[in-house]
């Protein structure tokens, strides 16, 4: 099975590192808008083999069976639905879009082509998110608590006034979008939908927000609050809240570790950690088996929690 990637960051570095796990791909091309650039992230891998490409409707039309997508955010959307039109498997990188209409338009446009389409979001992927689901379940959960505080490596540029990347108004949109995707669709994934939403959000001179505090209720009554900031470092976990016990999570963005604790002192928390050391491998392996079973009925469930997520987003974003 061939494939292709857009972008060089470290995400896709992180990308090809899960896929060396799956004997049946082939790193096939690589496009860049520069071919030096291309062939500076490939010779960074040692990898002679992969073809590069300048292109983007080269891209779409080559022998690859799909394409992982992660160029800047606001470009998501333009690149997936060319390569969706041209009858291309697609792995999308999250956000998926910034707009709920451009990724219904896009789940439209990969029923109507009999192609696979999945947002790239590892945390909802991982197997053991399986056990937080059945605790949930099985325990009266009323609340959670996800924290999510991340201190960009841009923040001395920001400081300066320099806006770029995921800081970027129109390509990046801030912590709203390239941060808080996170907790929120592990919110909708767990919780169901989202019937109200209250936010309050920081922002930076260009608009672009740096931190937003949100609280969500859910069809199902369950409340989620969410802190989610590039301007700041966390070292509290988070928390599913369920009377007498609550489940805390490490790292919810890859849902490395978490903890079911009990308020019996004595009963001593099961702690439970990820299999794989490259939470990418959980996704890759879901987008893989849609695309040999041809399953476009779980596609579609994967494909209404990130548009869920997406219309939950823009929500926060607007607030003011």
């Amino acid at each position: 099975m061939k494939f292709g990637t857009i972008g060089t960051g470290w995400i896709v570095k992180k990308f090809l590192d899960a896929a060396k796990n799956f004997k049946e791909l082939e790193y096939s091309v690589c496009y860049s808008r520069k071919t030096e650039t291309a062939q500076k992230f490939l010779n960074e891998l040692n990898n002679v083999e992969t073809a590069v490409i300048t292109d983007l409707e080269q891209l779409a039309k080559s022998d690859c069976d799909f394409i992982y997508v992660a160029s800047p955010n606001g470009l998501h959307y333009q690149h997936a639905k060319l390569l969706l039109e041209n009858s291309k498997n697609v792995i999308l990188e999250k956000p998926a879009t910034f707009k709920v209409e451009e990724i219904i338009e896009l789940k439209n446009l990969a029923n109507q082509n009999k192609v696979i389409l999945l947002e790239a979001t590892k945390s909802i992927h991982v197997e053991e998110l399986k056990i937080i689901e059945d605790f949930i379940k099985q325990e009266n959960v009323n609340s959670a608590v996800f924290n999510l505080n991340q201190y960009s490596i841009r923040m001395p540029n920001v400081k300066q006034g320099i806006y770029n990347s995921v800081f970027d108004f129109e390509l990046g949109k801030g912590s709203s979008f390239d941060l808080n995707v996170y907790p929120v669709e592990l919110a909708v994934k767990l919780f169901g939908k989202v019937k109200e939403v209250k936010a309050a959000n920081v922002r930076l001179e260009n608009k672009v927000a740096i931190l937003n505090y949100s609280i969500l209720v859910h069809e199902n009554n369950i409340v989620t609050s969410i802190t989610c900031s590039k301007n700041n470092y966390q070292t509290i976990n988070s928390q599913i809240f369920a009377e007498d016990k609550n489940i805390e999570i490490k790292n919810i963005t890859s849902i490395d570790e978490f903890a079911i604790n009990n308020s019996i002192l004595r009963v001593a928390p099961l702690v439970i950690k990820n299999k794989k050391k490259n939470a990418m491998w959980y996704q890759l392996n879901d987008f893989i088996s849609l695309i040999k079973n041809k399953d476009f009925v779980k596609m579609n469930e994967w494909l209404d929690i990130t548009i869920e997520t997406i219309r939950v987003l823009g929500i926060i974003e607007n607030n003011n």
